[in-house]
């Protein structure tokens, strides 16, 4: 519904760009938590607050511009950058990952295969993305450059959920920087599982968990990775699961983290600063 209210607002004024949440709505970026009204636009000359709309007195670049549903709306890279100063970094962080991750599949006409067999050529082209286009629209903002440079630094096209774009910016927060992410495991010469995250050094994977893959495909998909993860463990891994609740709090995440794979500490370096 909020979606719709965005393309049908009836009063947008010649000069409007939707952005912020609103853009976000439209382009489809992963939010959580995010408050969906009151409609967000920029303007270069006017301002306005309201319980309906909020127009901002800031003028949008051309190159940050794009029209959906004939609407005018900043980019998706903008709008996952505004998001930044809109709901947080943590916020941006998932929406430049989503970003990075379709650009990357539509920049270079890649199939879902590759990044599954080689994840290390889909990170590759996702760095030189963001050289090319993410830094340059980051260097455009009015405000919030440094900020946006330095999520930038660290993002990744391999985050396949808000869930696991929110783990990512937890282990750059704790300054584990090393994590590799869709790290494929075979047994025996056959495939066996891939992982969400994997420190190769102390072999400790994470695994972030949800219930609806179970209601969906029930006890078959259970017994399969009861399977996996006892085979995990027979190989040397140690597996730390997090529940959604888990990933939200750095601090939680953190605690459960070091207490179950205290190893990892050795390995901490500088915390990313925002």
């Amino acid at each position: 519904m909020a979606r719709l209210e965005v393309i049908h607002y009836p009063h947008y004024r010649r000069g409007d760009v939707v952005s912020g949440v609103s853009a976000a709505l439209l382009h489809d970026l992963p939010m959580f938590d995010l408050p969906l009204r009151p409609l967000t636009v920029m303007h270069p000359t006017a301002s306005t607050l309201s319980p309906a709309i909020r127009r901002f007195r800031r003028a949008v670049p051309c190159a940050d511009r794009a029209n959906l549903s004939d609407v005018d709306v900043t980019s998706s890279i903008r709008t996952s950058l505004d998001l930044i100063e809109y709901g947080g970094p943590v916020a941006g962080y998932a929406a430049l990952e989503a970003t990075l991750r379709r650009g990357v599949h539509k920049r270079y006409g890649l199939k879902k295969r590759l990044g599954f067999a080689n994840p290390h050529v889909l990170a590759d082209i996702g760095r030189n993305l963001v050289a090319h286009d993410f830094a340059p629209a980051a260097l455009r903002l009015a405000r919030g450059r440094r900020r946006a440079l330095t999520l930038l630094a660290h993002i990744s096209p391999l985050s396949e959920s808000y869930a696991e774009s929110r783990s990512s910016f937890n282990l750059h927060l704790l300054g584990l920087h090393d994590f590799d992410q869709q790290w494929n495991v075979a047994h025996d010469g056959d495939f066996l599982t891939r992982l969400d995250f994997l420190h190769r050094q102390t072999r400790t994977a994470l695994a972030v968990d949800g219930s609806g893959k179970y209601v969906e495909f029930g006890r078959s998909r259970l017994k399969r990775e009861s399977y996996q993860h006892n085979m995990l463990l027979t190989m040397g891994y140690k597996v730390v699961h997090f529940a959604f609740r888990d990933i939200l709090n750095p601090q939680v995440f953190g605690a459960k983290l070091f207490e179950q794979a205290p190893e990892l500490l050795k390995f901490r370096g500088k915390p990313l600063r925002l």
